[in-house]
């Protein structure tokens, strides 16, 4: 009896978990997707495909300015449980210096950095002290996830989500350069908060030790490749859509993705609270119940991005209204990216769990070499729709590799990968009659009835056999 209620206390506390830091996350940056509506009226076209130009720069390279060191955190946690806060210390004065050391060599080179990054000085100096602060509240939250800890990782998520919003809509408002508003809303909560939790972290450790930095070098660094190709495969449709089309065809582009964010968050939120219990199952070999979830996650997320297909004109008008009407036919091809994306996680978990990360970082440079390739290769001659299938074929490829490396280790029959193979075909059938119907608005509303219907009772009882495990 006792044994029983121990693994319901397990299990009960990995579904609390799981269920409000995906919820947590999702709000902190559904108030993002939230205030889209409101920044594509303020802003105009060229404002706007500037903006998305300075965060699709921010979160490129802060994979190289932070050295990465959050993704070392969820296997230290298992080598440095007893002394996980000067772990954390260390590896916070790791991000900074290195940051730092960064920003002094743009300033050294400004014109160099003028010409690659395509925007004035103000906004790199503005670019590169978001890069400076912005690791902490990532060190923080993955900190606090692996503990279960999940109240001021929500905390700190939403709170800077909002007071960005804020401050963002207050500065657009007031300054007459709309712009330059934009950014500084954006960077300044950045900032005030991730100061704040550098020093939370530096002063609970009180230390620096040499042999972590090691620690987390041999596993962070060679993940940068695998971060940044990433990065890589996610952005460059925009850079080179700047290069080719201008800021007014990236704003179209840009607004499609913004369009789709609700998606990527959820995936992302998913993962993120996948990991943990992942690994905690791998270690128990529970492998029966981790292939169970991983089908039933991918159903679910793939049913509810469906479901925002679906929806898609509606969504593109309230977000945007008509003058992005165009962005329309992209959603369903940017979101089928976003299908792959989600499940190559499951591999890439795995590859982690077993320290390959030189073979991860393999298989991401690949594929984001043949987006960049695609991308020249299209864009010019197609214009920036073609962007986004290069996008969803990178990840596609990604997919693959990622299937490919872990069949080089022993959880390569942990998945019934033919069963997912076959979800994810369906759902990209069902992508494409989504497509054909945009056109045809009676059949389509009648297909969001019967999603409706059939959501609505598949949700009745997930929430139902959920609240038994509380």
């Amino acid at each position: 009896m006792y044994e029983y209620r121990s693994i319901k206390t397990k299990i009960s506390n990995d579904v609390k978990a799981g269920v409000w830091y995906t919820a947590g996350n999702f709000v902190s940056r559904g108030i993002a997707f939230l205030s889209t509506p409101v920044f594509t009226r303020l802003l105009s076209k060229e404002d706007y495909g500037e903006f998305s130009n300075f965060t699709a720069w921010a979160t490129l390279i802060v994979v190289i300015t932070s050295l990465d060191m959050y993704a070392s955190i969820n296997r230290a946690y298992q080598d440095y449980e007893d002394d996980f806060d000067t772990y954390m210390s260390t590896i916070s004065w790791v991000s900074i210096t290195f940051s730092a050391l960064c920003y002094l060599t743009v300033w050294i080179l400004r014109d160099w950095a003028v010409n690659v990054f395509g925007m004035n000085f103000l906004y790199i100096n503005m670019l590169f002290i978001y890069l400076l602060f912005s690791p902490a509240s990532q060190l923080f939250l993955t900190w606090q996830r692996i503990r279960g800890k999940y109240k001021y990782a929500i905390f700190v998520s939403v709170g800077s989500a909002l007071l960005s919003l804020i401050l963002s809509y207050v500065m657009v408002m007031t300054f007459q350069d709309k712009l330059w508003g934009r950014v500084l809303g954006y960077v300044l909560p950045i900032v005030m908060i991730n100061a704040v939790i550098y020093g939370f972290l530096i002063f609970r450790g009180r230390a620096f030790a040499i042999e972590k930095v090691k620690y987390a070098m041999m596993i962070a660094v060679p993940l940068i490749p695998h971060h940044l190709s990433a990065s890589i495969l996610a952005k460059s449709d925009q850079f080179m859509i700047k290069k080719f089309c201008g800021n007014v065809d990236l704003a179209v582009y840009s607004f499609a993705y913004d369009c789709s964010l609700a998606v990527s968050i959820l995936g992302t939120s998913v993962n993120q609270a996948y990991i943990p219990w992942l690994y905690r199952k791998l270690r128990e070999n529970d492998f029966s119940e981790i292939n169970t979830q991983a089908r039933r996650l991918l159903v679910l997320f793939l049913a509810l991005i469906l479901g925002v297909m679906l929806i898609g004109p509606e969504v593109v008008y309230i977000m945007g209204g008509g003058k992005y009407a165009a962005s329309v036919y992209m959603l369903p091809i940017i979101m089928t990216g976003y299908c792959f994306r989600f499940l190559y996680t499951y591999y890439a978990n795995l590859e982690l769990y077993c320290k390959k990360s030189v073979v991860i970082s393999a298989a991401t440079i690949i594929a984001a070499g043949i987006n960049v390739g695609l991308n020249l290769l299209w864009i010019p001659k197609y214009g920036y729709d073609a962007a986004a299938v290069s996008t969803t074929i990178g990840f596609a490829v990604l997919y693959v590799l990622h299937y490919f490396g872990v069949r080089r280790t022993p959880y390569r029959n942990l998945y019934h990968h033919k069963k997912l193979l076959l979800i994810v075909l369906a759902f990209i059938i069902c992508s494409l009659l989504v497509i054909w119907l945009y056109d045809k608005t009676t059949l389509r509303r009648c297909a969001i009835a019967f999603y409706i219907f059939v959501a609505g009772n598949a949700a009745y009882k997930f929430l139902h056999d959920t609240c038994k495990l509380f």
